[in-house]
Parts: C-alpha cells; structure tokens; sequence
C-alpha cells in the first residue's frame, strides 16, 4: 500500500513537473515573438507563465528556453522524437509513389509552415547577437540540410534525370528556407493552403520528372 502511494505521487509530481514545463515555454515564446529575445527577461517569461522566475529558470536559460521553443515549433510538441520519426515524415518515406510523396510533402507544408516561420526567424535574429545561439543557428542549419537530404532520398525515383539526391538536396536547401516562407505567408499574406499547394508544385517542377 504505501508503495503503491510512492508511485501516485511520483507521477502525480512528474505530471505536475511536465505541466509547469509546458505552461513556461508557452510563456516563453509568447514574449521571443512579441518582444524579441534579447528584450524578454526571465521576469517577462515568469509573469507570462504565472509562476516565480525561480521556476521559470528551472527549466533553463534564456537561450536554452528559445531553442526548446524553436523544437517544439519544428515538431509541433513535447515528445522526445526526431523529426523523420513524425507521422507525416513516415507517411512521405512510406509513400509508394510520386503522387503520394507530393501529397504527404503538401501535408508536411500545411501543417509545419505557419507554426515554424515565426520563431525561425526569432531564433535568427537572436542568433545574430549571441554567439551561443550563433553555434545553434548553424547547428540548426546543418540539421535542416540533413533532413532535405534524407527527404530527396525519399524522392531519388522520380528525380529529374541528371539530377542526384545530393544536388536535389542542394536546391530544396537553398530554394525552401525560411525567407522564402516567411515572405509568401507574412509578407504577401498567403494562406497555409494556399502555400502548401505552391511547395509541393514547386518540388514536382523542380526536382521531379
């Protein structure tokens, strides 16, 4: 009996441990994208969060909160998990043919574009005026490129002729950054669909024959 009283509490206090965790980066990435992060300070964060700034430093440094809010932006949540290992990245690697591919790519569009560009470019400009985030930045960058890489080998079938996984890579890199998104869905006020549509078509055009 009073063992099983340690468990309830253990998970009741890892429940609670993973709901203070939530509400503070929720905080947090409120004021990166509404402030910037270098005017944002732990009070900001902890008077958003509604908890003490001793809790909110529990969970990490300023910069260590920003990258854990830029995960969470790329992933769409908590889970530890790499994002080749997300259901929609499965469902493309999955994907039996052309068709299927550019519809699971236009899915990954609609659902990761909006919900990413935002903080992107927060971690961007913070990147710009620290060199701790400047190392993650570049990290960051690398990772992007290795997921392009690893997607154009979900695609080396259908690729143009001439056109190897490698190369595909190099454009895919280069063309869908995140000035590209930034400027259609902020800047010329493009719907997620709409946006989504134009990444897949523009893939197909592209990289495939």
């Amino acid at each position: 009996m009073t063992e099983g009283k340690r468990v309830y509490r253990s998970t009741l206090r890892t429940e609670q441990a993973r709901h203070t965790r939530v509400a503070v980066l929720d905080a947090a990435g409120r004021c990166f994208l509404e402030r910037g992060y270098a005017a944002t300070t732990m009070k900001d964060v902890a008077a958003a969060a509604g908890v003490s700034v001793p809790t909110v430093f529990a969970q990490g440094g300023k910069a260590a909160l920003l990258l854990a809010c830029v995960d969470r932006a790329l992933v769409g949540d908590d889970e530890d998990a790499p994002l080749l290992a997300r259901e929609l990245f499965v469902q493309l690697a999955e994907a039996p043919d052309k068709a299927g591919k550019l519809a699971a790519l236009q899915a990954i569009a609609i659902d990761r574009g909006p919900a990413t560009t935002p903080m992107l470019r927060a971690f961007e400009a913070a990147a710009a005026a620290d060199p701790e985030l400047a190392a993650a930045w570049t990290e960051y960058e690398g990772r992007r490129y290795a997921d392009m890489r690893a997607i154009a080998g979900m695609l080396a079938p259908w690729l143009r002729p001439g056109l190897d996984a490698d190369a595909a890579a190099d454009i895919a890199w280069a063309t869908f950054g995140l000035e590209t998104a930034e400027r259609l869905l902020r800047d010329r006020g493009w719907s997620a669909p709409r946006y989504a549509e134009w990444f897949a078509d523009a893939v197909d055009r592209l990289l495939l024959r």
